[in-house]
């Protein structure tokens, strides 16, 4: 007989992950130990990560999860950059709401991670600052806020 036991710690509204789940849906239950005895069963590792990157003027530490697709025209949101992270990042971004602060988050990868540049996509942009950490699905993301004050910005990163 299989026996299986998960334990689950509740979030403590930072960059934790739930401990036990498996499938990265945010909590731990019944799907955690069905895809816990796929994975077994088929004999395969954890199913590999997929990055995303998010700018809109909704802190990414109040989300829950990661949720729809970026309108670049209106206020941006998450975009999936597949099973890898980008060397840069570079977009123009309108929509933006002048009286609240605009936030971007980016993967942290081990060895390398997405910092704000300037317009020389090489110089660090000192009017970004981090904020926070938050890990969605078993990725840890790194969140800035570059201020109020605009309708429309170029996001610019790359890898530092």
């Amino acid at each position: 007989m299989l026996q299986i036991s998960m334990v689950a710690y509740a979030q403590n509204g930072n960059s934790d992950p739930l401990r036990g789940d498996v499938n990265g849906d945010g909590k731990v239950d019944l799907a955690d130990v069905t895809e816990l005895v796929n994975i077994i069963l088929s004999n395969s590792t954890a199913p590999t990560a997929t990055y995303y990157w998010y700018v809109g003027q909704t802190n990414p530490s109040t989300m829950s999860s990661i949720s729809g697709t970026a309108d670049f025209n209106n206020g941006g949101g998450w975009t999936s950059t597949g099973n890898s992270v980008p060397e840069t990042i570079y977009q123009l971004v309108k929509g933006f709401d002048s009286s609240k602060e605009i936030f971007v988050a980016v993967p942290i990868t081990s060895g390398t991670t997405l910092k704000p540049v300037a317009s020389d996509m090489s110089t660090i942009d000192t009017s970004v600052h981090e904020v926070s950490t938050k890990t969605f699905n078993g990725v840890n993301y790194q969140i800035y806020t570059c201020g109020t004050g605009l309708t429309r910005n170029t996001i610019m990163f790359a890898k530092k």
